[in-house]
């Protein structure tokens, strides 16, 4: 089976719960996490700990980069504090907090140095998207009206209104997150096999607002939807 997990942003019990109790997904499975791991829920630092090991163990675990890997990615190798701010902006605090790293606005940019550089490089090391045979995998959508639209790495991670072009694309499905949406939304877009793509971002972190708080998982081989609600709080 072939899943695509949408922006899980430090729900860890609800993404485990979601692979192991819903999908019960094995290594002969192919999971592609659309990105957005880290920020503004309470389990990053153990969503990425959970993504490396399972990789380590054989599982056939690919994650994209999204905005929020590449806020945190550009702070690292940057060390300017306005890239360092405009990560805290979009909730690294909740980030620093669990790596147990005490955030002080004096300290700034240096709260970095206490990150793991091995997740560190597992976020480098993402790519922006993956082609398949019958979808095109990115997080945030593909900027066609470029003249490259493939090497535009900003608009896979930003971009909000992007729309599929199929003769670019080699009509091929695009399936992202990034933009928050109601579930009942994506449930109907996956049922007419919406030709601009499918969104699985099920805003798992805002819980509590309408149609919200859902961490998405897309069976690209079927076209069916799975999901779990938000456990983490």
């Amino acid at each position: 089976m072939r899943y695509a997990i949408g922006d899980i942003h430090g729900c860890y019990k609800t993404m485990v719960h979601l692979l192991e109790q819903v999908l019960k997904v094995s290594q002969e499975d192919q999971v592609y996490f659309i990105g957005d791991y880290i920020d503004r829920g309470p389990g990053s630092r153990q969503v990425v700990d959970y993504l490396m090991e399972k990789q380590q163990e054989g599982y056939a675990f690919t994650p994209l980069r999204g905005n929020h890997e590449e806020m945190l990615v550009e702070a690292w190798v940057n060390r300017t504090p306005d890239d360092f701010m405009l990560w805290m902006l979009n909730g690294a605090q909740e980030t620093l907090m669990s790596y147990d790293i005490d955030y002080d606005r004096q300290v700034r940019e240096a709260a970095l140095d206490e990150l793991p550089e091995a997740h560190v490089d597992f976020l480098r090391r993402m790519p922006y998207y993956i082609e398949l045979e019958d979808y095109i995998l990115v997080h945030a959508g593909i900027n066609f009206k470029a003249s490259e639209p493939f090497q535009d790495t900003r608009s896979m991670v930003w971009c909000r209104d992007c729309e599929n072009d199929l003769k670019k694309s080699g009509n091929r499905l695009l399936v992202f997150g990034h933009t928050p949406t109601p579930l009942e939304l994506i449930r109907k877009q996956v049922s007419k096999k919406h030709p601009r793509g499918m969104n699985v971002d099920a805003g798992c972190v805002y819980k509590g607002y309408t149609g919200m708080g859902h961490l998405a998982a897309l069976d690209l081989d079927h076209l069916s939807l799975y999901w779990q609600e938000n456990i983490d709080f």
